[in-house]
């Protein structure tokens, strides 16, 4: 017989048609299957992360005197503050309706609806670069940020392209995710020097946008691609049916679970400190008895800093892939613990630059563990929806970073170089719940007595109150046989 041009998971009792979920198989190419990898990372890179790098279009549109009123430019930072936030309301809010679209459409019509709204934002962007008024700014800003994240949600799925490497490059990608703010760094690059006029650099832009809309019709399946057997070896390929039953249980069950909350919690709170510090850099530095040059010095510093999160890749890559998932999460809320920690100690030009150099790479450590450890515990049709309510309770916790920081620079004010410790330390005191809780969520228990259930259904419910030891699980099949 000819050679299957797929590459098929170990056979198992328990087919994905019995389950009735429908997934892509992975091409036995290895050529085609780096091809597809090389296009996604261009797809996240010049899409999923853009309007982060607001800094730079807004030195831009200041050279072009945007939102002035002929030489007044009074309201020119509060129009610029609506358009940055315009941007990231619509990259937090979307992650929920592309999920959706990615779990019920298939990641082929995920890439094609968010690329076409990339689009029209793009072109929204180059009207008002030749005369159009500041409404299409507006649009044009929301849209580029509404659209980046189903572009790069089309493209998670990919790692089961080669499964044994699948958290390296969940970290590439967000590593790509932060890279991309360099592009309108570019921008500012050459309408300085004058190699292009901005309506240039936006039709260019547009281009990109275009080919990303093109070839993810014609590159991405329409369904997922079928994900790894995590437990299949020749020995035991019961494990492996009990884990695809288990990956596979209904949405709500999985929203229930213990590794999804904590996952949610794990992204939620910090985000929260790394947005807090991003927030309220300039405040804390101040606070710790720095002079006015030496914040503005600082402040500088920690700007050029964070594009280089990327550094940790190579790191938080290896964990993922190799690492027990305890260490991963120890790691990094240690990390965490550590980064706020140093925020407290005052006049110490070392200790803030470590804070500094944490916050930089943190990032890149907590959202490539939440994605990577989400891939591996969510269905594949359920994976979108999962990530997309995530982010909302993650954006969600951007409602406290105001009262924090007006309760540090008012009421704790009298507590002068300590004045933002209060906030530090209830940072410090969420991670360390986050410590607490790994074992407990992810290592159910295990039972030495067998259980046997000789049906599906029977099976599914065993395994939904969290059958442990890989024994136990080949015991719940029927009769525990090997293949």
């Amino acid at each position: 017989m000819p050679a299957s041009p797929h590459l098929r998971h170990p056979s198992s009792q328990i087919s994905l048609e019995a389950l009735d979920v429908k997934l892509t198989p992975v091409p036995a190419s290895l050529s085609y299957r780096v091809l597809l990898l090389a296009v996604a990372g261009v797809h996240v890179f010049f899409c999923a992360g853009i309007v982060f790098g607001w800094t730079s279009l807004a030195q831009v549109l200041a050279a072009h005197k945007v939102a002035c009123n002929g030489s007044d430019c009074s309201g020119q930072a509060a129009a610029f503050a609506f358009i940055f936030t315009l941007g990231t309301i619509g990259n937090y809010t979307s992650n929920l309706p592309f999920g959706l679209l990615l779990d019920n459409r298939g990641p082929q019509t995920c890439c094609v609806v968010a690329a076409t709204v990339q689009l029209a934002g793009s072109l929204c962007m180059f009207s008002h670069s030749v005369g159009a008024n500041d409404l299409w700014l507006y649009v044009g800003f929301f849209l580029i940020g509404f659209g980046g994240p189903g572009v790069q949600k089309a493209t998670f799925h990919l790692a089961h392209l080669f499964p044994q490497h699948a958290g390296s490059l969940i970290a590439g990608s967000t590593a790509l995710f932060d890279g991309g703010t360099v592009i309108f760094a570019t921008f500012y690059s050459w309408t300085r020097s004058h190699t292009f006029d901005l309506p240039s650099c936006w039709l260019m832009y547009t281009g990109v946008c275009l080919l990303i809309l093109v070839s993810g019709a014609l590159l991405w399946p329409p369904t997922p691609f079928e994900p790894p057997a995590e437990l299949a070896d020749d020995a035991n390929h019961a494990a492996d049916d009990a884990t695809r039953l288990k990956r596979f249980r209904p949405l709500g069950e999985q929203l229930r679970s213990g590794p999804y909350l904590y996952l949610v919690a794990f992204a939620s709170i910090h985000v929260c400190r790394l947005n807090f510090v991003v927030a309220t850099l300039q405040e804390q530095v101040g606070s710790l008895g720095f002079d006015s040059d030496e914040v503005d010095e600082y402040v500088v510093v920690f700007g050029r800093l964070l594009p280089f999160g990327f550094v940790g890749m190579p790191l938080i890559g290896y964990l993922l892939d190799h690492a027990d998932i305890g260490l991963v999460f120890a790691l990094i809320n240690a990390v965490g613990i550590l980064n706020n920690a140093l925020l407290i100690w005052p006049n110490s030009p070392t200790a803030l630059f470590l804070a500094m150099s944490c916050v930089s790479v943190g990032r890149q450590f907590v959202y490539s563990t939440f994605f990577a450890h989400l891939q591996k515990f969510a269905s594949p049709v359920t994976y979108g929806t999962l990530a997309g309510l995530a982010n909302l309770c993650v954006a969600a916790t951007g409602l406290l970073l105001s009262p924090l920081s007006s309760l540090s620079t008012t009421y704790f004010a009298p507590w002068g170089l300590y004045s933002f410790a209060p906030a530090n330390l209830l940072m410090i005191c969420l991670i360390g719940f986050l410590f607490t809780q790994p074992l407990p969520c992810w290592r159910e228990r295990t039972s030495s007595k067998p259980t046997a259930v000789p049906s599906m259904v029977g099976l599914d419910a065993e395994l939904g109150r969290g059958a442990g030891s890989s024994a136990l699980r080949v015991s719940l099949l029927p009769g525990g046989e090997q293949r």
